[in-house]
């Protein structure tokens, strides 16, 4: 075989095998992140508080386990405070026309999300302290971008963002520990929460604030037990407890531990003796 051909056929064999590699690397990427088209998302009309809201339900069908959705839009061009008919709980009138276009609803979910798992009921606004009443609403938004918080490979909290006007993927050099937690007096004092998330927010020598997700309520009960084993005695014996607890020790310290059912979280905030 003339060497001349032989080198052009070895070259381009040396391309395809090359191109073909980029390509694999390209796939195994593109798999490091969960993908918004990997969470079948959709509002649907319920009731919270006594009043007609919007939820936000998705499922996850990525590999990841999704710690934090946060999702952002825009209204869609040219929609009319007739078509809105959204009243905003701030002045009790109707949104105007003028107003609509530089609204900006979210939603935030903190539900711990596991592959193949549904998180369910979170929160939409329409505006500063205004949800959507009805999925009417909804249906006049369109996605902008989104920030996926999630579990990677190595354990720890990533965040991706993504863009709807250029479909692109961003994803963030900063990796998180999942679960923080104090060696402080203070941590000693109450249970560590049994979660796979967990923060320390403040921690000095007045206050500790922690933020503990993945709970659930039987979890939040179960922990209040664990608190009064520890000689936390419930500061209101003769109501029921709802969403908080206040508990004292012997020693003047107070702890409040709050749930928050649709986010799936508890706060909890032990406060230094009285002096």
């Amino acid at each position: 075989m003339n060497k001349r051909i032989l080198s052009v056929l070895l070259l381009t064999l040396m391309m395809c095998f090359l191109l073909t590699a980029c390509g694999e690397v390209e796939n195994t990427e593109a798999k490091d992140y969960p993908k918004i088209d990997e969470l079948s998302w959709s509002f649907r009309n319920t009731v919270r508080h006594e009043k007609p809201v919007a939820a936000f339900d998705y499922t996850n069908n990525s590999d990841f386990t999704i710690v934090q959705l946060s999702l952002y839009f825009k209204m869609k061009d040219g929609v009319t405070a007739e078509q809105l008919q959204l009243i905003s709980t701030v002045t009790g009138e109707l949104i105007p026309d003028e107003e609509i276009p530089d609204m900006e609803p979210y939603v935030l979910d903190w539900i711990v999300c596991d592959p193949g798992e549904t998180a369910e009921n979170a929160v939409c606004y329409m505006m500063y302290n205004t949800e959507p009443t009805n999925t009417n609403q909804c249906e006049l938004m369109e996605l902008n971008h989104a920030d996926i918080c999630y579990i990677g490979k190595d354990g720890k909290g990533h965040t991706v963002s993504y863009s709807a006007e250029n479909g692109g993927y961003s994803v963030s050099e900063i990796a998180k520990d999942l679960f923080v937690w104090s060696e402080s007096d203070y941590a000693k004092m109450i249970p560590k929460p049994e979660t796979r998330i967990a923060s320390v927010v403040n921690d000095d020598d007045e206050c500790l604030y922690v933020k503990a997700y993945d709970i659930s309520f039987d979890y939040f009960l179960a922990y209040i037990d664990e608190c009064e084993k520890l000689g936390f005695v419930d500061d209101y014996p003769d109501e029921d407890v709802r969403y908080n607890y206040h508990g004292t020790n012997a020693d003047g310290y107070r702890v409040h531990i709050r749930f928050i059912d649709y986010m799936h979280y508890i706060e909890i905030t032990l406060e230094a003796a009285d002096e």
